[in-house]
């Protein structure tokens, strides 16, 4: 997912739940996130790009390694968001 997708998924999510609390947002997002990957995972496989093990395998260090960019974006404040005209 890109950043502005997950913006506008995680926009969109909430106009249709309105009362949901944030821990439901990132239940959400973190279910999208794996029906990605895994589907990222399969085409990897069906392409005789690497095993299923491998994709996986793949898939979950490149998931941590973007988690850890997050984090460090996060603590320094270089993350922003984009901004109602950008979406």
């Amino acid at each position: 997912m890109t950043l502005a997708f997950g913006y506008q998924l995680a926009a969109t999510w909430l106009e249709l739940h309105p009362e949901a609390s944030a821990s439901q947002l990132v239940e959400f997002l973190e279910e999208e996130s794996l029906r990605a990957r895994v589907a990222a995972a399969e085409v990897y496989v069906a392409t005789g790009k690497t095993s299923e093990e491998g994709a996986l395998a793949l898939l979950e260090r490149e998931s941590r390694s973007y988690r850890d960019l997050m984090r460090n974006e996060l603590s320094t404040g270089a993350l922003t968001p984009p901004t109602a005209g950008d979406r």
